[in-house]
């Protein structure tokens, strides 16, 4: 397995509790394949695909939604790109490929334009690299059926991939405390006086400002 460090000096896997408990529900999981695309990291490796390689490529994702920059999206997504996250849309479900990606970061983007993917910490293991982020911005856009709000957010995700033969992700899905994320853009909220200030704890939203 291939342990990276990041900016932050962070010893392997012993990152804060919110993303120890996000790596080891990770973990805990399994991660849906489609068939068709699966490979073996014996393969991998055979051509040639090393976990730096993975590594180099989630990094432009990242590299992307901070930069709103597609234009070299076909060098690290691959034709046959499928993303999980997109599935609950039966549009955006029908895309693949660097299509997919673009509209993703697009749709992102226009409702967070200062959005900011910060890596806590990345891990590569064969042909899967997993990236925790912390994800920031303000909603000030359409987050697509969300009219904007002009909050803050800040939340934590996991996200999943998996590297083909040609150094290319193919495949990508994501574990995000959508809880944070839905409260703080004042979708959801306690539905009891008496566990408000917990939630609020929970989910960051006891000061927001906006």
């Amino acid at each position: 397995m291939y342990h990276q460090r990041t900016k932050r000096n962070l010893p392997e896997l012993h990152c804060n509790s919110r993303v120890g408990f996000t790596i080891t529900l990770f973990l805990s999981m399994p991660v849906l394949l489609v068939p068709s695309l699966v490979q073996s990291s014996n393969e991998l490796i055979a051509q040639g695909v090393t976990e730096e390689d993975g590594i180099k490529a989630a990094r432009q994702v990242i590299k992307a939604f901070n930069t709103g920059n597609v234009s070299n999206v076909s060098s690290f997504i691959s034709d046959q790109y499928f993303n999980h996250e997109s599935q609950i849309d039966p549009v955006r479900g029908q895309l693949r490929g660097p299509t997919e990606f673009i509209d993703t970061v697009e749709n992102n983007r226009i409702a967070f334009p200062d959005l900011r993917h910060n890596e806590e910490a990345i891990i590569a293991q064969g042909d899967t690299v997993v990236s925790v982020l912390n994800v920031t911005g303000t909603h000030t856009g359409n987050f697509f059926i969300l009219p904007p709000t002009g909050n803050n957010i800040s939340y934590d995700a996991v996200h999943i991939y998996r590297v083909g033969e040609d150094r290319k992700i193919v495949e990508h899905k994501a574990i995000r405390d959508d809880l944070t994320f839905l409260a703080q853009l004042g979708v959801i909220e306690s539905s009891s006086p008496e566990y408000a200030p917990f939630f609020e704890v929970l989910t960051g939203t006891g000061n927001r400002t906006g």
